[in-house]
């Protein structure tokens, strides 16, 4: 197969071969602009086109694609209703709602949640409440967006608050661990180490990141972690709004409701800040 998708599994020992085939279909079909047909998309995998219509039919019998008249494919709202489940019961996602609509409304802004999938080192966006802001972040940063925790989003000249958030939260020690593997990924982009290191270390003793809106101008914000019953950092409450000049403290006032608000979060999940 020709996808090179670094959501792809590095060892592919023990896995089933056509399961696996079938995600990476449907992967592919949920990223095409317009139905698909088996040709295409038989090119596009690297799979035989017997093998990709035996794929097709098992996932329409299961109701995860549609065929139209010209026999070409589709995804189904299927896939959309089973990610609608997952994030319905996700545990931290759904007691951070109740925080973040009082942090919108007390700071009038747009708040973020985003969750950590420390497994595979990411930061998934959860959801988005609150007063739109007039950069059109929902094409720029749409709901289920994944980002790297240890890399810069491509395009953006600066590290965002949620990611400093979270690393902040961690310990010291796996940044210090990891600084070989984070200069190799900064390498191409103008920011440093040690700017990361004085990132984090302003977050640590502020309590919160900033949003300093490098790449984004006209925008700000703030963001703070949240811990679970462990006090492992699951997740991040984030602020933006839209930078108008018109009140020198904003940044900090909402950084401080933002703390609030994340440490509201951290107690729903059990957890209790020894200090």
């Amino acid at each position: 197969m020709t996808d090179e998708s670094p959501d792809l599994p590095n060892n592919k020992a023990g896995l089933d071969k056509s399961f696996s085939k079938g995600l990476i279909l449907l992967r592919h079909l949920a990223t095409c602009e317009a139905p698909a047909g088996i040709s295409d998309l038989s090119a596009a995998l690297g799979m035989t086109k017997s093998n990709v219509h035996r794929l097709l039919q098992t996932l329409a019998a299961y109701g995860f694609v549609h065929k139209n008249t010209k026999s070409r494919y589709s995804p189904s709202l299927r896939y959309w209703e089973m990610g609608y489940e997952v994030w319905l019961h996700s545990r931290a996602g759904q007691l951070a709602l109740n925080d973040a609509d009082g942090l919108a409304l007390k700071a009038n802004c747009l708040v973020h949640i985003t969750l950590a999938a420390e497994e595979r080192q990411e930061l998934t966006l959860y959801d988005r409440i609150g007063t739109p802001i007039a950069h059109p972040m929902r094409r720029l940063w749409p709901t289920g967006t994944r980002v790297p925790i240890w890399r810069i989003i491509y395009g953006w000249s600066d590290f965002v608050a949620f990611q400093i958030a979270y690393i902040a939260a961690k310990p010291e020690v796996e940044l210090t661990s990891r600084r070989d593997e984070i200069s190799r990924h900064l390498e191409d982009s103008g920011l440093t180490y040690e700017g990361l290191a004085e990132r984090v270390t302003a977050a640590r003793d502020l309590g919160y990141a900033e949003n300093l809106g490098s790449g984004l101008e006209n925008i700000e914000g703030t963001a703070c972690a949240f811990r679970d019953e462990t006090g492992a950092p699951v997740g991040v409450l984030s602020t933006i709004y839209d930078r108008d000049g018109s009140r020198d403290g904003r940044r900090e006032d909402t950084g401080r409701l933002n703390r609030l608000y994340a440490h509201s979060i951290s107690r729903s999940l059990g957890f209790r800040d020894p200090n």
